[in-house]
C-alpha cells in the first residue's frame, strides 16, 4: 500500500536547501527556526481563537435564552451530582453531559474552586451564572482540542502547511465560533472526528489492527456527542474496502475484513462509554430518537421558510464556513480527487453524505452541519497550500540564491487564508461585539420591575425560560416576579382540544379569544416577542396573525425595544440569524419586544387559584389555573370565574 502522506508534504519536508552560502552547520538551525515558528503560529491561533470565544461569554446571565442550552446538556449534568446517572434524555446522546459532570467536578471538586451558595446543584438552582461561563467557557476549551486534533492529523498526512492553515480556517470559521460560546453539544465532535480521520488514514497505509481500533474508536466517540456525527464511518469503510479488494490473497484470509468488524465493535463500545442508558432503557431511547427522526424529517417546524434543505445548508457553509473558504474547499477536493483517487475519496465521502441526509430533512439548523466542518477545513487548506505553491513555482527563478526563498511558499499561502478569513473574522467580532450588549428580553424584564409590582399577571411569550419569571438571584424568597401559572395552563388546555396530530407550539395554538380569557383573569399586560410572534407570519397562521391584529387594536403600546441598529430594516424570523446574529443589522441580542397594556382590563397581581376542573379520564383531580369554557370543579359545580 501507498503511503498516505502526499508527495508535495513529504517532498517539502525532505528537500534540500536551496542553493545558498549557508553551510552544514545551519540546517539543524534552520529547522528548529521552523519549528519554533511553527509553535508560535498555532499558539496564535489557538490563543486568538480563545478570546474570541471567551470575550463576552456571560452574555444574557444569570437568563439563558438559547432552549437548547437550557434544558438539554448542563442542567442534565449538575441533575448528575444529585446521584442520577440517567439522563432520562436520548434525543441527543450524553457524552458532553457526562463530560460537562466530569469537568464541573473537577473544577468545584477536585480544585476546590469557591461557590457562594456551597455546591453545584445548589449555585445552580439560586444562581446559576458561575455555572454558565464555566461550561461555556469549557466548551470553547473543547472546540480549540478538537482544532489542535485536526492540525495533528492534517501535519501527519499532508504537512505542516497545510495543517496551519487548516487550524487557522477551523478556528475562525463563523458557525465553529458561535457554538463555542454556547453550551452545547457540537463543537465536540471536532476531537472525535479528527481521530477517526487520522486512524482511517493510517490503516489505509499498513493495514495494522491498531489503527482499525482507533478509527473505530473516534467513530464511537463522535457518535456519543452527536448521532449523525456517526457518518465519519465513511472514510474509514472506503480505507478498509479498498485495502480489502487490493488483497491478492484468498477472501478468508485477507485481515481488513475482520479489523472492520473489530473496529465496528470498538465503536459500539466507545458510545456506549458515553451513552450507557441508551442499552439500559433500549425501547424509550428507541422511542425518543425516533420521535426526534421524525420531528426532523417528517414535520415542518412552523415558520421556517422551505425554501429546501439542498439550499438552506449551502448557503449556510456560505455564510457559517465562508464564501471563499467553501470554494477552496471545493478546488482542493478536485486536486485530492486527482492526486490520489482514494484519499479523494475518503475526505469527500464524509461530508457529502451528511449534506446529503440533512438536505433532505425538513428541519434544517446550520449547526447540524458542523461535524465536517475539519473535513472542510482540511479540503480548503489542500487548495489554499497549492496554489502558494504554484506561485512559488512561478517565482522560483527570482528566489534562487536567497536565504528566505524557502519560505515564500508558506507566506503565500499565509497571505491566502488571511484573505479567506476576512470574513468569518468579520462576523465572529461583529457578533462578539453584539453580545456584549444588554439582551432586548432584559431589558424589556428591567422595564417591568421597575414599573410594576411583583407577581405581576402578565402574559409573556415562551422566547425565555422559567427563570425569567422568579426574582433575581439572591432575592428569592418562594415568590415570583411575574405569574406563570394560568398562561402554562391556558397552552396546556389548548394543546388538549387540539386535534390529534395538530400543530400544538405556542404560534400555533394562539386564538382571538386568548384576549378574553386575559381579561377574565386580569392578565392586562401582554409582551410579544419577535421570535415567536415571527414563527406565525411566516407560516401565516390565520388565528394566530387575528390574534396579534385583536390585541394592538384592543391595547396601549407602552414599549417597543428592538435590537436592530437605527435606520436598519428588521431582519425577518430566520432559525439561524435571529440567535446567531450575523446580520449586520444586528445592534443588540434578542428579538423585537413589545408591551401591549388591554384596554377594559383591571389588572391583577398574585398567583391564579388552581381548581381541579377536571372529571374525567387523564384529566380528572388535575389542577390547572385556567377554566376552559362551561368547565366544572371536581364537584361537579361551575368554575369560578375570576372578577373581570
Amino acid at each position: 500500500m501507498p503511503a498516505v502522506r502526499d508527495d508535495a508534504a513529504r517532498a517539502e519536508e525532505t528537500a534540500p536547501p536551496p542553493p545558498g552560502p549557508e553551510t552544514v552547520e545551519a540546517a539543524p538551525r534552520r529547522d528548529r527556526s521552523r519549528r519554533i515558528l511553527v509553535t508560535v503560529l498555532l499558539g496564535l491561533i489557538v490563543v486568538v481563537g480563545l478570546v474570541l470565544r471567551l470575550r463576552n461569554n456571560g452574555y444574557g446571565l444569570p437568563y439563558v435564552y438559547n432552549f437548547d442550552e437550557a434544558q438539554h446538556f448542563v442542567s442534565r449534568s449538575v441533575n448528575v451530582f444529585g446521584g442520577e446517572l440517567d439522563p432520562r434524555y436520548y434525543q441527543n446522546p450524553s457524552g458532553y453531559t457526562y463530560l460537562v459532570f466530569l469537568a464541573l467536578k473537577l473544577w468545584y471538586g477536585v480544585f476546590g474552586v469557591h461557590l457562594h451558595y456551597g455546591t453545584v446543584a445548589q449555585q445552580f438552582f439560586v444562581d446559576p451564572t458561575p455555572i454558565w461561563q464555566f461550561t461555556r467557557t469549557f466548551t470553547a476549551l473543547i472546540a480549540m482540542a478538537g482544532v489542535l486534533a485536526t492540525f495533528v492529523m492534517a501535519r501527519r498526512f499532508w504537512g505542516v502547511r497545510v495543517a496551519l492553515v487548516t487550524a487557522a480556517l477551523l478556528t475562525f470559521a463563523f458557525l465553529p465560533v458561535v457554538y463555542s460560546r454556547i453550551a452545547v453539544t457540537d463543537v465536540a465532535t471536532f476531537f472525535p472526528v479528527a481521530l477517526a480521520l487520522y486512524g482511517s488514514f493510517r490503516l489505509l497505509e499498513d493495514g495494522r489492527l491498531r489503527w482499525y481500533l482507533l478509527a473505530g474508536a473516534g467513530v464511537g466517540l463522535a457518535t456519543g456527542f452527536k448521532y449523525t456525527a456517526g457518518l465519519v464511518v465513511m472514510p474509514l469503510i472506503v480505507a478498509a474496502v479498498v485495502r480489502f479488494f487490493r488483497d491478492k490473497r484468498p477472501v478468508w484470509r485477507r485481515s481488513d475484513a475482520w479489523f472492520l468488524i473489530a473496529s465496528g465493535v470498538v465503536a459500539l463500545l466507545c458510545f456506549a462509554a458515553t451513552t450507557p442508558y441508551v442499552f439500559v432503557h433500549p425501547q424509550d431511547a428507541l422511542d425518543q430518537i425516533r420521535q426526534q427522526a421524525q420531528a426532523a424529517g417528517q414535520i415542518e417546524k412552523l415558520g421556517q421558510a422551505q425554501e429546501g434543505g439542498f439550499s438552506y445548508y449551502f448557503h449556510t457553509l456560505g455564510w457559517g464556513f465562508g464564501w471563499a473558504a467553501l470554494v477552496a474547499a471545493g478546488i482542493g477536493a478536485v486536486i485530492q480527487l486527482r492526486r490520489d483517487l482514494v484519499r479523494g475519496l475518503m475526505l469527500v465521502s464524509f461530508p457529502v453524505v451528511l449534506f446529503v441526509y440533512m438536505s433532505i430533512q425538513t428541519r434544517y439548523f446550520g449547526r447540524w452541519l458542523l461535524m465536517m466542518y475539519p473535513a472542510l477545513a482540511l479540503l480548503a487548506a489542500i487548495a489554499v497550500v497549492q496554489v502558494g505553491a504554484f506561485v512559488a513555482g512561478r517565482l522560483r527563478g527570482r528566489l534562487e540564491g536567497r536565504r528566505w526563498g524557502w519560505a515564500v511558499p508558506g507566506a503565500l499561502a499565509a497571505v491566502l487564508t488571511a484573505l479567506i478569513l476576512i470574513q468569518p473574522v468579520a462576523g465572529d467580532v461583529r457578533t462578539s461585539n453584539v453580545l456584549g450588549r444588554e439582551d432586548t428580553r432584559q431589558l424589556a424584564r428591567d422595564w417591568l420591575v421597575k414599573h410594576f409590582p411583583q407577581s405581576l399577571r402578565i402574559v409573556i411569550e415562551p422566547a425565555v425560560q422559567t427563570d425569567y419569571f422568579l426574582l433575581p438571584p439572591g432575592q428569592r424568597n418562594g415568590g415570583r416576579q411575574f405569574v406563570q401559572g394560568f398562561v402554562r395552563d391556558l397552552r396546556r388546555q389548548q394543546k388538549i382540544d387540539a386535534p390529534l396530530g395538530a400543530d400544538t407550539t405556542y404560534a400555533a395554538t394562539l386564538t382571538p379569544q386568548n384576549i378574553d380569557a386575559y381579561r377574565s383573569a386580569g392578565f392586562c399586560l401582554v409582551m410579544t416577542n419577535s421570535l415567536t410572534r415571527g414563527r406565525a407570519e411566516n407560516a401565516k397562521v390565520p388565528k394566530a396573525l387575528a390574534y396579534y391584529q385583536r390585541l394592538e387594536r384592543e391595547s396601549l403600546h407602552l414599549l417597543r425595544l428592538s435590537p436592530f441598529k437605527p435606520g436598519r430594516a428588521p431582519v425577518p424570523l430566520h432559525f439561524d440569524f435571529s440567535y446567531n446574529y450575523y446580520p449586520t443589522a444586528y445592534y443588540r441580542p434578542g428579538g423585537i419586544v413589545d408591551v401591549y397594556q388591554l384596554r377594559n382590563c383591571k389588572q391583577l397581581t398574585g398567583r391564579v387559584a388552581e381548581h381541579a376542573y377536571g372529571v374525567s379520564g387523564l384529566q380528572k383531580g388535575v389542577g390547572s389555573a385556567y377554566a376552559p369554557p362551561g368547565a366544572t370543579s371536581g364537584s361537579g359545580e361551575p368554575a369560578p370565574v375570576p372578577a373581570p
